[in-house]
């Protein structure tokens, strides 16, 4: 595992992002918010986290319904094992491991795995967006106003159009491939002609498989009823941040939490860091103390327990499964094994 430079790379640029989003904070006044916090607040908040990605799971299984039918059961451990090197790795690797393995397991090409790991990450774009305008449009007087806080409500404003362009875009562009697939593929065929004959074809074969992966956005009915399903997730970590905003004495309404919720994870929906550190915290800090008036420190204290409770405990479920699995880190990170 530790000879793997990934490892490395992803490790130095987690803690140059932690340090560039906590600059300027009083660690006495940060560890006496956790010292107050109350923790019996977790004991509601983990469970509803965790048993989210069963519906994650659900949803990987629903997606793929086209292509084979997969047990949730079977879509959960390489889920928690992909969560698990996002959390360890830059750049969202952990993407490719979870279409890797689950290809692997169930006979499935890893390009048509991949597919529905794209088609997961725009439904949870749209998602996700749609909780952080909820709890932005509570604030829609205050963008037109301008001030200060005008002025960072209307970057959000923008951060979210910005947002739905990149997701609607890459939606757009998969269904092209399946509305239009004959003209996809030979467009496919033009771009690829300038690589030798061996790497375009095996270019034009994933892309194929990948395609066949798109299968669900045929159907509008299962598509829509995939869409809804994915709100049970989010609202679950929902809960989540509701919650423990309680441990920490903030009475945080269920509609300020979707607005952190959605800042801070529209902050790690771009390749970076491992887990999204650094983003996060910035993100849900800009919220809590600039938009909230909460002070920054306690703010802090709140946003890191928050990503705390998303990060280790589905790190140790992964490495649970991997064990469990016999799934070794060099396996997990094969490029060469497995079909594409």
């Amino acid at each position: 595992m530790f000879k793997d430079p990934k490892i490395w790379l992803g490790l130095a640029l987690m803690l140059l992002l932690l340090a560039f989003s906590v600059r300027g904070v009083e660690w006495g006044l940060f560890w006496a918010a956790m010292g107050r916090a109350d923790w019996r607040w977790m004991a509601l908040a983990l469970p509803l986290y965790l048993v989210g990605y069963w519906s994650r799971a659900r949803r990987v299984a629903q997606i793929l319904a086209p292509v084979k039918a997969v047990p949730t059961s079977r879509a959960l451990p390489p889920l928690v094992i992909g969560f698990f090197f996002n959390n360890i790795l830059p750049a969202r690797l952990g993407e490719f491991v979870f279409a890797y393995l689950l290809g692997k397991r169930e006979g499935i090409s890893r390009s048509a795995s991949l597919a529905a790991v794209v088609i997961s990450r725009i439904f949870d774009g749209f998602t996700i967006l749609a909780f952080f305008l909820f709890g932005l449009f509570a604030f829609l007087d205050l963008g037109a106003a301008g001030g200060g806080v005008g002025e960072i409500v209307g970057k959000l404003y923008w951060a979210a159009i910005a947002g739905a362009l990149v997701f609607s875009l890459v939606l757009g562009a998969c269904f092209c491939l399946i509305v239009w697939n004959e003209f996809s593929m030979a467009l496919v065929d033009k771009m690829l002609f300038i690589l030798p004959a061996r790497f375009s074809s095996k270019g034009k074969l994933a892309l194929e498989k990948f395609v066949s992966g798109l299968e669900l956005l045929k159907d509008g009915k299962a598509l829509v009823k995939v869409f809804l399903f994915n709100f049970l997730p989010w609202t679950m970590e929902l809960f989540t941040y509701y919650f423990m905003a309680r441990t920490f004495g903030l009475e945080l309404t269920l509609r300020q939490c979707s607005l952190v919720m959605g800042a801070t994870n529209l902050a790690m929906i771009a390749p970076g860091g491992p887990g999204g550190i650094g983003p996060f915290e910035s993100s849900g800090l800009v919220v809590m103390s600039a938009l909230y008036g909460v002070e920054k420190n306690l703010a802090l204290a709140y946003i890191v327990t928050v990503h705390a409770i998303i990060l280790l405990p589905i790190n140790a479920w992964g490495f649970f499964y991997m064990l469990r699995e016999g799934i070794s880190f060099q396996d997990a990170l094969s490029e060469k094994k497995g079909r594409n």
